[in-house]
């Protein structure tokens, strides 16, 4: 019954987050960058220890406001529910220019792949970080799946960002790799008019 109780709550603030971002000026939710859809093409895990980031290049300053992605879970009742970001000025280090641990909104029904899991495409608000033109790196770990299973951020179709892997072992040891970059939006509005 608890359990219940707590799933409505989290589909009505889903609801009301979705609500602010299709209430909020057009203007600010422009995509400030486009690294291309789920490719159904490979994944990376980003929970119980395991961290991918992806390099995002801004052509000048604006203020990021919130990302979509896609993450694969087991099943079609499974969505990914929260996760941790962080915006950084070097692949899993550097600058840390905004972080936060967050809840998701499903933006569309769930699919399956080629790998037996289902495809979410999920978003979630960034409290407005102004950033200059340059390149960044979302780092996204920590998902929170409805049942609290593994889940993996689905690889892009065309992305050109530089992407990287890390895995931690049981031993708490990892190892960092450069990946395939994986799907993903960075959304918000131009600090001045783009050049044309």
């Amino acid at each position: 019954m608890f359990r219940d109780r707590s799933a409505t709550v989290f589909a009505l603030s889903g609801l009301l987050v979705l609500a602010a971002f299709c209430t909020s000026p057009a203007v600010a939710q422009q995509t400030l960058y486009d690294n291309g859809p789920d490719g159904d093409v490979g994944y990376y895990d980003v929970n119980f220890g395991a961290v991918v980031t992806n390099s995002f290049s801004l052509s000048s300053g604006a203020t990021v406001s919130g990302a979509t992605l896609t993450i694969y879970a087991v099943d079609d009742g499974n969505p990914p529910e929260r996760l941790r970001w962080s915006i950084t000025t070097e692949p899993l280090g550097g600058r840390v220019l905004g972080q936060g641990f967050v809840h998701l909104t499903v933006l569309e029904d769930p699919y399956p792949t080629r790998f037996q899991f289902f495809a979410w495409k999920v978003g979630f608000a960034i409290p407005n970080l102004v950033l200059p033109a340059g390149t960044y790196y979302l780092q996204i770990q920590n998902v929170v799946t409805f049942w609290d299973t593994y889940s993996f951020w689905a690889q892009s179709s065309g992305g050109s960002s530089n992407a990287y892997y890390e895995a931690i072992g049981q031993n708490g040891a990892g190892g960092v790799s450069e990946v395939p970059s994986e799907s993903f939006q960075i959304n918000g509005q131009w600090s001045s008019e783009q050049p044309r």
